[in-house]
C-alpha cells in the first residue's frame, strides 16, 4: 500500500549559517537564519557517472560496466528570494565580497581567499552550511550542503513590482560531499534541527521607494529599475575523502549593473556618451543612495550598452561594468551606519 503523505513545494525551507571550519557543517537550531526564497529548488548534484556500452557481448549496457562517483564533484544550487536587510541573507553578499567589516564592498585590487577545506575560515563568512529543510523529519529529510561559497549574486528591484521590493538571486557551489540524508542531527544533538532558529520578518523588507540620489554616468535621473551583480567562479582542487581539498576563485571578479532609466534632458547624451567613450568615467558611475539599506555605489565604470527600452514612455537601458581605478571599490553596498 502506498505511503499516505503528500507534501506542498512550499512546505520546504533553505537556511543558512556561516562555518567556523570550511567544509565542516555548521548546522545548529539555534544559529542558523531562514532565507527568504520563491522556492526551494533541487541542487544539482554533478555526480561522475558512466553509462558506456563497452566491448562484449550484446549492444546493451552490461552491469558490470555501469560506474558513479560522488566524492570528486561541484554541489550547485540557485536560489532566489526577497533580499531583506538580516544576517542570514547579509551572508549571500558578504561571502562574494568576501568582506564582513561593516559595508560589504568589492575592494580596489580584490583578491579572494583561498579556502582550504577543514581548516578554519578565512573569514566569518567565507564558507556556509546550506540547508534545504522539509517541514517534518518524519516522513521527510533534509539536504545539507557544507562548505558553499556564493559564485553569482544578484540584488534587483522594479518601482512597477511588489513596490519595488528588493529581490536577490544566488548561485552557491561547494567542492565537499553533501549529506543527503539528514533526519534528526545537528550540533547540539536535537531532535529537530533548525526548530526555533531565525525567522526573516516582514519588518525587514528593503525597498527602491527609500532611496535618493540616484545618479548615473554622474547625472541625476530617474530610475525605473535595477541590477546590480557580482560574478566570482569558484575553483576547486586538490582531494580528499571527502571531496576537493580547495576552493578559490577564478581569474576575475566582475561587477555589473543593469538600469533602466527615463530618457530626457539629463540623458539624452548618453547614447552617444557610449559610442565615443575612450576611457571610464571616474566618479558616481552609478549611485543609489538608501543608507543602511543596501545603497549602492559603483564610482568608476564603463558603458557596456545603452538603448532606447520603449515603454509607456521612452526609457534608456543602460548596462555598465565596474573598472578598479587602484583607489576606490569596484562596489559598494551601504549595510550599516
Amino acid at each position: 500500500m502506498a505511503v499516505s503523505h503528500a507534501f506542498s513545494p512550499k512546505e520546504f525551507q533553505v537556511w543558512i549559517i556561516a562555518e567556523t571550519t570550511a567544509g565542516i557543517s555548521g548546522i545548529d537550531k539555534d544559529n542558523m537564519y531562514q532565507l527568504d526564497v520563491d522556492s526551494a529548488s533541487m541542487p544539482s548534484l554533478n555526480v561522475n557517472q558512466v553509462l558506456d556500452v563497452r566491448s562484449g557481448v550484446g549492444r546493451t549496457l552490461k552491469d558490470e560496466d555501469f560506474f558513479q562517483d560522488n566524492t570528486l564533484r561541484v554541489t550547485e544550487l540557485s536560489i532566489s528570494g526577497n533580499m531583506h536587510l538580516d544576517a542570514g541573507h547579509q551572508l549571500l553578499l558578504q561571502n562574494v565580497c568576501n568582506d564582513v567589516a561593516g559595508d560589504a564592498s568589492i575592494a580596489s585590487g580584490f583578491v579572494p581567499a583561498s579556502q582550504l577545506y577543514g581548516s578554519s575560515v578565512a573569514n566569518t563568512a567565507s564558507s556556509l552550511t546550506v540547508v534545504i529543510r522539509p517541514s517534518d523529519h518524519t516522513n521527510q529529510t533534509s539536504l545539507e550542503m557544507s562548505g558553499m561559497v556564493v559564485t553569482n549574486f544578484v540584488l534587483s528591484a522594479d518601482a512597477g513590482e511588489e513596490g519595488g521590493r528588493y529581490k536577490f538571486s544566488a548561485t552557491l557551489q561547494s567542492g565537499v560531499k553533501p549529506d543527503l540524508n539528514e533526519t534528526a542531527v545537528d550540533s547540539g544533538g536535537d531532535a529537530e534541527p533548525l526548530a526555533g532558529a531565525n525567522v526573516y520578518a516582514n519588518t525587514t523588507n528593503v525597498f527602491m521607494s527609500s532611496a535618493s540620489g540616484l545618479k548615473v554616468y554622474n547625472t541625476e535621473v530617474v530610475m525605473q529599475s535595477f541590477s546590480a551583480t557580482i560574478d566570482s567562479p569558484a575553483v576547486f582542487s586538490g582531494v580528499t575523502s571527502s571531496g576537493y581539498e580547495l576552493v578559490t576563485r577564478g581569474a576575475e571578479t566582475a561587477v555589473t549593473v543593469d538600469t533602466q532609466i527615463k530618457y530626457d534632458g539629463n540623458t539624452k547624451a548618453f547614447i552617444n556618451s557610449f559610442d565615443i567613450q575612450t576611457a571610464p568615467i571616474s566618479g558616481n558611475m552609478f549611485v543609489m543612495v538608501n543608507d543602511n539599506a543596501y545603497g549602492i555605489d559603483v564610482q568608476n565604470g564603463v558603458f557596456t550598452n545603452v538603448a532606447y527600452a520603449e515603454a509607456d514612455i521612452m526609457m534608456l537601458d543602460c548596462s555598465i561594468k565596474a573598472v578598479d581605478d587602484g583607489a576606490d571599490p569596484l562596489i559598494t553596498f551601504d549595510i550599516t551606519s
